[in-house]
């Protein structure tokens, strides 16, 4: 699956953290996106997920424009490790988000999650077309790459330089946007 932002801006508390700024991450790819802290990394997650509207600009998968109407189905394409790992998650009963975490199965109250480490189970995600990992463990790195080489669009946040490293497609925000392929 391909997801696509176009012209995509986004101001958050009157600070301008990208703008027109596009690019495709594509499936067989692991796509990053970097920059620094606050450069609006883990913002672009909640654009993509359709938890957070762009300003201007445009979010679409496979050409099919995410909207609040279609967000929930959009999501059940989708597999995410969440970047604070520590919080411990209730899904809604109706899971009406449709988003599914990995990196744990959906917590009690009194469940807390082990770190994400090398033992990465993929088989949740392996049904998924689109894997977003908000600022994953450098050890989780290879079955995200493994993922990427067996057809999944991933797309990573980090500021990780062996991450970066391993990427087919780097997306850096910052004061002046650029996509490297």
């Amino acid at each position: 699956m391909m997801l696509e932002l176009k012209d995509a801006s986004l101001t958050i508390e009157g600070r301008e953290l990208f703008k027109k700024l596009s690019f495709m991450a594509l499936d067989g790819q692991l796509t990053c996106i970097t920059g620094p802290a606050g450069s609006g990394k883990t913002a672009m997650v909640q654009v993509m997920l359709g938890f957070l509207p762009l300003d201007d600009g445009l979010v679409s998968i496979d050409g099919e424009l995410l909207t609040p109407r279609s967000a929930p189905v959009f999501r059940r394409l989708m597999a995410y490790i969440p970047q604070h790992r520590d919080i411990v998650l209730e899904p809604a009963a109706d899971n009406t988000s449709g988003l599914e975490t990995v990196w744990a199965p959906y917590a009690t109250k009194h469940y807390h999650p082990t770190p994400i480490d090398s033992s990465l189970n993929t088989a949740p995600m392996s049904t998924k077309s689109i894997i977003i990992a908000d600022d994953p463990e450098p050890s989780i790195i290879n079955p995200l790459r493994s993922m990427a080489n067996n057809g999944h669009t991933v797309i990573v946040t980090t500021q990780c330089e062996e991450i970066i490293n391993l990427s087919d497609k780097i997306i850096t925000l910052g004061n002046h946007d650029t996509v490297i392929s």
